[in-house]
């Protein structure tokens, strides 16, 4: 078994990786809950942190390959032996997805591999995650993750319901949930794109997400040990919460420049004057993306001035 290994870096600094073209193996956040982008390059692994970085990131939407595969014991990554590429809407080629063995909607499955079935006799939270107004998810995850699911799904609000010992208990709830009016096991990454442009009423999630709990538990007869509502915003920006409303999405194809304020989810928010854009690059996993540590201009159409 031949494994990347991360280029070492001094673990008290946060950077950007050298100019160069890399592959985009994974989105998400540092066990700090700082914003993480995974790269590879040459079957070694590093690890990107763009906040409060200048930078601009160009994607080749000509090829997607395999991201390669996970060891979901340890966490270790591994670069897919074959180079392989894969077709536009999987991340991983059989074999790598074969090698990883995790599946999250292992309930539908035929079969499950002897890795997912340990993952799955280990404990399991259940959540309710909030993105907008009248916009609530259900789901579970192991618990050893924490908030790291929400964070990666870009929940603006949540609250945990409680913690199952297995993800088959777990599961049997996030179905009962989620047959439930007004509640999703999925919400579609355009639909979060389209929340994006709406004011984000976090006082309003909190009461919906408290009244949901209230119906949920009247409904099904059950008391769950529910926490308390988790705020997710001041993760996502840390240095100055914005208004994604006001935000533009990337005007140019495929490339985001400006230095880095945040990242909801998998939507990463740079900063150009006084201007803010974002790009979710979710769907840029599996493409190589040029990184250089230049600015350019990230031009939008004028806005229209009333003319009262």
């Amino acid at each position: 078994m031949r494994r990347g290994q991360p280029l070492k870096q001094p673990s008290n600094e946060r950077h950007m990786p050298e100019p160069g073209t890399y592959l985009l193996t994974n989105v998400g956040f540092s066990h700090d809950e700082k914003p993480l982008l995974l790269l590879q390059t040459n079957e070694q692994f590093i690890d990107a942190h763009p906040l409060a970085m200048s930078f601009t990131l160009t994607f080749d939407m000509s090829q997607r390959f395999c991201i390669g595969w996970r060891d979901i014991t340890n966490g270790e990554r591994a670069a897919c032996p074959n180079q392989l590429t894969v077709n536009a809407k999987y991340e991983q080629c059989p074999a790598c997805q074969k090698r990883t063995g995790f599946n999250p909607a292992f309930y539908h499955a035929a079969s499950v591999s002897p890795q997912q079935e340990a993952r799955n006799s280990e404990p399991h939270l259940v959540y309710l995650a909030h993105f907008g107004t009248g916009v609530i998810k259900v789901g579970i995850s192991h618990s050893k993750r924490r908030r790291s699911r929400l964070l990666e799904q870009g929940a603006r609000t949540a609250i945990i319901l409680g913690e199952f010992s297995t993800a088959h208990i777990a599961r049997h709830y996030e179905k009962q949930i989620a047959s439930l009016d007004g509640i999703s096991e999925m919400i579609q990454l355009r639909k979060k794109s389209a929340l994006l442009a709406t004011e984000y009423d976090r006082e309003g999630a909190r009461r919906e997400l408290e009244a949901k709990v209230d119906n949920i538990q009247a409904t099904l007869g059950v008391q769950f040990d529910h926490s308390n509502v988790i705020a997710l915003d001041e993760i996502y920006f840390p240095d100055e919460l914005i208004s994604t409303a006001r935000a533009h999405p990337s005007p140019r194809p495929h490339i985001l420049s400006g230095t880095c304020i945040g990242q909801l989810g998998s939507f990463l928010f740079c900063r150009q004057s006084d201007e803010i854009f974002y790009l979710p690059l979710k769907k840029y996993i599996g493409h190589k993306v040029n990184i250089t540590d230049t600015v350019i201009p990230m031009d939008i159409a004028p806005r229209q001035t009333s003319l009262l």
